[in-house]
């Protein structure tokens, strides 16, 4: 459903208004500039901001581990369709002025390897934490610029300006990513994912490079300037749709994660307590029967002395009966939702400063060495038999793409699709690979 309507929207007049607000060079020709003089300000920023924590400043995103699963929460459905915006562009494989597009493409897909893939990258960090199942918990807000990314990998050739303009905004190197990749290793949390952002999206001859080449090259060749360019600018500027990183890390709320996670669980409560306790003259049962009376029950929790905040939470009656195995709530709640509970208990003074398994979790070997599907369905290996039987490179092209969608490109089949798609089309590319 949100995908239809972001279609519909990517012809409506909204996407004129948007692209009014946005932030972009006069013309064609000042892109280049624009796009380095935004690189150096963020790189001094974030060297500004460095001199700050020398200084004994504290972080200034993630006050402690709960936080930062919050924004990883947060930010993963647009995480999951990453690059997805360029999925069209492997259907003009034959045009050579798309190969810097397909190549962005196939570098997002990590060159058909699951360690380099981008969308497995983050798969593999929310499933080492225990976070891939908390998506249930967002709203629609946060399923809207990957809906805009999803409507543009699937969009047609009408719509090439406006997935350049949206690439060229996508591609560059923001402030926040800097940060959230220094703050998440200091936390102790695997940043490989956002380091990688930084260093293959670089504007020397990265991503953000790549991304004004295309720009340049295809408006060279089109015939209508004036319409290019202002189709560029709002595809452009689609990359203020939905909940930004940045508007994610400025109202991260573990108050109000926790309020999400205890009507969840009030769903399943509600008719499982006894009777004979009450607070504020309900029962338990009667507070968890209506999920929206949550903040009230946390109020008389805390009236009570169960919930003492910003204190260390072994003195809270609440934290003692869901943690400690011989609590009366013990295994309601998982380590992940009581990570998030404990930091939210503590406040600044006392909560997670550094994720407690992260040495096994860097010593050990992840699952993406060891990936292997038991239940197969015999899809791969009928593909691989039809693209090896012809000898037409324009017919085996023609059955690898599909497999190249956001849908598919992480899984096993996608995976072969374009590690093979790679080998017909870009065989220096993996030139360099163990």
């Amino acid at each position: 459903r949100l995908l239809h309507l972001e279609i519909i929207l990517l012809k409506k007049p909204s996407r004129i208004a948007l692209c009014n607000k946005a932030d972009f060079p006069s013309s064609i020709d000042s892109i280049k500039e624009w796009c380095e003089n935004d690189n150096k300000k963020n790189c001094q920023e974030f060297q500004a901001y460095l001199n700050r924590r020398q200084d004994g400043h504290g972080r200034e995103y993630f006050q402690n581990v709960a936080q930062a699963f919050e924004f990883l929460i947060k930010v993963s459905p647009t995480k999951k369709v990453d690059g997805a915006w360029l999925y069209s562009s492997v259907h003009y494989w034959n045009d050579p002025v798309f190969h810097e597009l397909i190549i962005t493409y196939l570098e997002e897909l990590g060159l058909g390897e699951p360690k380099a893939n981008h969308v497995c990258i983050y798969d593999d960090l929310l499933r080492s934490l225990g976070l891939d199942s908390f998506d249930l918990l967002l709203e629609d807000d946060y399923y809207h610029q990957a809906v805009v990314q999803l409507a543009l990998g699937y969009a047609p050739p009408e719509f090439i300006p406006e997935i350049v303009g949206f690439n060229l905004g996508y591609e560059q190197l923001p402030l926040h990513l800097l940060i959230s990749n220094y703050e998440l290793a200091e936390l102790g949390i695997d940043s490989k994912y956002f380091n990688l952002h930084i260093t293959i999206d670089n504007i020397d001859n990265g991503h953000a490079y790549k991304a004004i080449k295309v720009i340049e090259d295809i408006y060279n060749k089109y015939r209508d300037k004036e319409l290019f360019f202002t189709k560029l600018k709002q595809g452009f500027a689609l990359n203020n749709r939905g909940e930004s990183s940045s508007n994610i890390i400025k109202n991260l709320s573990l108050e109000d994660f926790v309020h999400k996670i205890l009507k969840r669980k009030a769903l399943v409560g509600q008719l499982i307590h006894n009777e004979t306790r009450q607070f504020g003259c309900k029962t338990i049962n009667q507070w968890l029967s209506n999920p929206d009376d949550i903040a009230g029950l946390i109020n008389h929790l805390t009236e009570q002395k169960w919930i003492k905040f910003n204190t260390d939470p072994e003195q809270s009656v609440f934290w003692r009966m869901i943690n400690e195995e011989n609590g009366k709530m013990f295994g309601v709640f998982n380590p992940v939702e009581r990570q998030i509970i404990h930091d939210w208990i503590a406040g600044s003074d006392h909560s997670s400063n550094f994720l407690a398994y992260s040495r096994e979790l860097k010593n050990s070997q992840r699952i993406q060495d060891y990936l292997f599907s038991y239940i197969s369905d015999g899809e791969l290996d009928a593909l691989q038999e039809r693209v090896l039987q012809s000898s037409d490179l324009a017919i085996k092209i023609c059955k690898l793409t599909p497999f190249l969608a956001p849908d598919s490109h992480h899984k096993s089949i996608g995976l072969w699709s374009t590690r093979k798609y790679v080998e017909l089309l870009f065989p220096y590319l993996g030139t360099f690979k163990n």
